[in-house]
């Protein structure tokens, strides 16, 4: 142990050290320590866990990075994209990325018998993964999508409640294509949610992806149609087709047919008819088959009427299916978001097609949260300050009530640099005290409040419901290192005042 450091701990174990007027200043200076270490600590605590939340809901909602195509100009309409690409689902496998799944959003209205109100349909596949609406999931379930298209839908707690609802009831919601095609779907609810976004809570409705891709018709479905020759034998097939850009082709591969028709067969046999519908707009084609069986064994060269045919239909169900609004792609870690939109759209995404960030999509919640960090940052510097001039008179006080001993030493040779070495070890110590019970409280408080809940927010404000609180133990090490090098630092300044202090008048100085 050190000359300067011996000093200075008897210093602080002097006995008679109760009686001198430097108690109380140190103990107020300790206590104002303790009290602005715990707030610096809640502070960043409370700063990171909040950032930490609303992050959270905003890409559980949706996610960190959304596949889109270069068409699509409205926020709340997509445009369609081929499902099939080379990224999808190979993503999933990618370091980084958590998961990938398809999406689509279309404008809606829901009604109810007394209520209406303007809403965001948006269609999710079975690939969709619901963990964070299960989190946040007041009553039901989620939806159920498999190989049959249910006519549930999924609500917000705040619709339910404006539009009277509960799970189990009906309601209608009418999707909008353009300005005149508005197709009413009935739906039963099945699950009411809350997640504290208002731009999610007040708009979003989610159903089956399918009803997106039937009513938008983004892909095409072909259909043959038979019927009977007016006062002759055999029957008329003809081509449908829906959907596309409505500018069709019609191939009738194996036979001499061409173009929509209606073309005139005949059979007495089984008979089977394919047909393949294109556009011009490059949408995928869609096959549909008409198989004809006569019902009785009829000679040859009959041509039987259609009523004498068993008619047998199929179809693929149309290219729809083959069609989404969009890809979400939710990331491991948020703080790879500029990294991994960057490598998706170098390295995986091909013509037609852009990433949009959670960044992009929500940025006025981003932008608050960053004022956030500038909030630390003025508490942190406030603290930083108060312990400064809290500690900078302990000291001046314990100089003054030493000047006696000040004045011995220099007259025994010590020199001003130890002396003043002293003195802020004394003050190390204090702030160190001060530090570890701040630490202590600030802690305390902050598991007080992540286990109970105790201080509640307005969840329509904030986003959250109750403070969140995210402390880990690098932060709590830096604000420790930091303030305590910082005001020892600062504390050089007035410790310097002991070189004024000549030894003559020292020794006599009482």
């Amino acid at each position: 142990m050190g000359f300067a450091h011996f000093i200075a701990r008897r210093i602080l174990s002097d006995r008679d050290r109760q009686d001198r007027l430097s108690r109380p200043i140190v103990l107020i200076a300790i206590l104002g320590i303790v009290i602005g270490m715990a707030v610096m600590l809640l502070t960043v605590g409370i700063s990171t866990g909040f950032q930490g939340e609303v992050r959270a809901k905003v890409t559980g909602a949706g996610a960190h990075i959304e596949i889109l195509p270069l068409t699509q100009s409205d926020p709340k309409e997509s445009s369609r994209v081929n499902i099939h690409q080379s990224f999808y689902p190979f993503l999933d496998n990618v370091p980084g990325i958590e998961h990938i799944q398809v999406f689509a959003l279309k404008p809606g209205i829901v009604e109810t018998d007394k209520e209406i109100q303007g809403v965001v349909v948006k269609g999710v596949g079975a690939d969709h993964d619901w963990s964070f609406m299960r989190a946040h999931l007041l009553k039901g379930t989620v939806l159920n999508i498999g190989d049959s298209v249910r006519n549930e839908v999924l609500i917000s707690n705040w619709m339910a409640k404006r539009l009277r609802l509960d799970v189990g009831d009906q309601l209608v919601v009418y999707l909008i294509k353009g300005r005149e095609d508005i197709r009413p779907r009935k739906f039963r609810v099945t699950g009411i949610y809350e997640t504290g976004l208002e731009k999610i809570d007040h708009q979003v409705v989610y159903v089956d992806i399918a009803h997106i891709q039937r009513f938008a018709q983004w892909g095409l479905q072909a259909e043959i149609s038979v019927s009977d020759i007016d006062h002759a034998d055999g029957v008329q097939i003809e081509g449908l087709a829906f959907g596309g850009d409505l500018s069709y082709s019609y191939d009738w591969p194996g036979t001499k047919l061409h173009g929509k028709g209606p073309h005139t067969i005949c059979t007495a046999t089984d008979t089977t008819l394919m047909l393949v519908v294109n556009d011009n707009n490059g949408t995928l084609p869609d096959t549909a088959w008409v198989t004809l069986h006569p019902k009785e064994k009829l000679p040859s060269a009959a041509c039987l009427p259609a009523s004498a045919l068993a008619i047998t239909r199929r179809s693929t169900g149309g290219s729809s299916k083959d069609y989404c609004g969009g890809f979400e792609v939710a990331l491991k870690d948020f703080r790879d978001l500029t990294t991994m939109d960057d490598l998706i759209y170098r390295d995986y995404l091909g013509a037609g097609l852009r990433t949009v960030t959670v960044r992009e999509r929500f940025p006025e919640i981003f932008s608050w949260l960053e004022l956030l960090d500038t909030n630390v940052i003025v508490v942190i510097v406030l603290m930083v300050l108060v312990a400064i001039i809290n500690m900078t008179s302990a000291l001046l006080i314990i100089i003054l009530e030493r000047t006696n001993m000040i004045g011995v030493l220099k007259a025994l040779g010590t020199s001003n640099g130890t002396i003043r070495r002293i003195f802020l070890i004394d003050a190390a110590y204090i702030l160190g005290i001060g530090i570890v019970l701040g630490d202590l409280l600030g802690i305390g408080l902050a598991l007080l409040q992540k286990q109970f809940g105790l201080a509640r927010l307005p969840i329509e404000s904030y986003y959250v419901d109750k403070v969140p609180v995210d402390l880990s133990l690098g932060p709590i090490v830096a604000l420790n290192v930091g303030v305590l090098l910082v005001c020892v630092l600062a504390l050089v300044i007035p410790s310097m005042y002991v070189s004024r202090i000549a030894p003559a008048k020292a020794i006599r100085f009482t």
